[in-house]
C-alpha cells in the first residue's frame, strides 16, 4: 500500500512543484519554514549572481529541498526496497541544495576576483576626477560590473543607512571571504581615516591583481590534465561499483554475506578517500 502511494505521491508532487514554480504562484509558508530557510535562501541569492539572477524566492529555495529530500528517498527505495529506510535518509536531502549553494558561491567570488582589478580602477579614475572615496565607491555600485558591483553596493548601502565610511569597509572586509577583496577594504579604509593620495597604492594593488589572475589561468590551465586524470579515476571507480550493484547485485551480497567481505570493504573504502582526499588537496593550488 506505501508503495502504491509513493509511486503516485511522488510524480504528482513533483509536477506541481515544477508547476509552481514556472506559473511563480505566490505562496504563504509557514514563519518558522521561512526564519529556517533565510539564511540559505540569502546565500542562494549570492549564488544565483553567477547566472546573472538578482535574487531566489523563499519558495524556491524550500521546494529545492523538498524534491531534493524526494530524490534521497526515491534512489534509497530503488536501492533498498525499503521505504522506511528512504524516508529515514530523507533529512539528507537538505545536504544537496547546501553543496550546489557552496560550489556556486565559490563561482561567484572567482568572478569577483577577476572582475576586481577594474573595479579597483574606477575607483582610482573617480578619485583622480576629485570625487570624494565615498561618492567613487558608489559610482562603482551604480555602473560596475556584477557580481563585483553588488559587494561595493553593500559598502555604499551601509553608508545610505547613516554608518560612517571607515566602519561599512571594516565590517564588509570581515564578512568577505577574498583575500583580494579584504586588502582593498583596508586599503581603502586607510585613506578613509587618515587622507592622503590613494590612486598610486590601489594603481599597484589593481596591477598586482591582474598578474596573479594571469598566473592562476596559466597554472588552471597547466593542471587541467591533472584534473581530468582524478575526475576520469574517481567517477570511473563510482561508476563500475554502481554497474555491480546494478547488473550482478548478488556480488555485492556475497562481499558483506562475510565478516572478511566487510573489513576489506571497509579497508578499502578507508583507502580510497585517503587517496580521494590526498588527491584532491595536492590539485589545490593557491595564488
Amino acid at each position: 500500500m506505501m508503495t502504491t502511494v509513493l509511486q503516485v505521491a511522488i510524480p504528482v508532487l513533483g509536477a506541481l512543484a515544477v508547476a509552481l514554480l514556472v506559473l511563480g504562484v505566490p505562496l504563504r509558508w509557514p514563519a518558522p519554514l521561512l526564519r529556517l530557510t533565510a539564511r540559505d535562501t540569502e546565500l542562494a541569492g549570492e549564488a544565483a549572481e553567477v547566472f546573472g539572477w538578482n535574487e531566489v524566492s523563499p519558495t524556491a529555495m524550500i521546494l529545492a529541498y523538498v524534491g531534493s529530500a524526494a530524490v534521497i528517498v526515491l534512489l534509497a527505495w530503488l536501492a533498498t526496497g525499503s521505504v522506511m529506510l528512504g524516508l529515514v535518509a530523507s533529512p539528507l536531502g537538505a545536504l544537496l541544495p547546501k553543496m550546489i549553494i557552496r560550489y556556486l558561491l565559490k563561482r561567484r567570488w572567482k568572478q569577483i576576483e577577476a572582475q576586481l582589478p577594474y573595479s579597483v580602477d574606477q575607483i582610482v579614475s573617480a578619485v583622480r576626477s576629485g570625487k570624494p572615496l565615498g561618492t567613487a565607491i558608489g559610482m562603482v555600485a551604480d555602473t560596475g560590473v556584477a557580481p563585483a558591483s553588488r559587494e561595493f553596493e553593500r559598502i555604499a548601502r551601509e553608508q545610505k543607512l547613516g554608518m560612517g565610511l571607515v566602519d561599512a569597509l571594516d565590517r564588509h572586509g570581515r564578512s568577505v571571504t577574498s583575500l583580494h577583496f579584504k586588502m582593498v577594504d583596508a586599503a581603502l579604509g586607510l585613506f578613509a581615516r587618515q587622507g592622503g593620495d590613494i590612486s598610486e597604492p590601489l594603481t599597484e594593488m589593481s596591477k598586482s591583481f591582474k598578474e596573479i589572475w594571469k598566473l592562476d589561468q596559466k597554472i588552471t590551465t597547466s593542471s587541467s590534465q591533472a584534473r581530468m586524470n582524478f575526475t576520469v579515476v574517481n567517477g570511473g571507480a563510482v561508476f563500475m561499483l554502481v554497474m555491480i550493484f546494478l547488473g550482478q547485485p548478488e556480488l555485492i551480497d556475497k562481499v558483506f554475506s562475510s565478516m572478511i567481505g566487510i573489513i576489506v570493504f571497509i579497508i578499502g573504502l578507508v583507502l580510497y578517500a585517503i587517496g580521494f582526499f590526498w588527491m584532491r588537496s595536492m590539485m589545490r593550488i593557491s595564488v
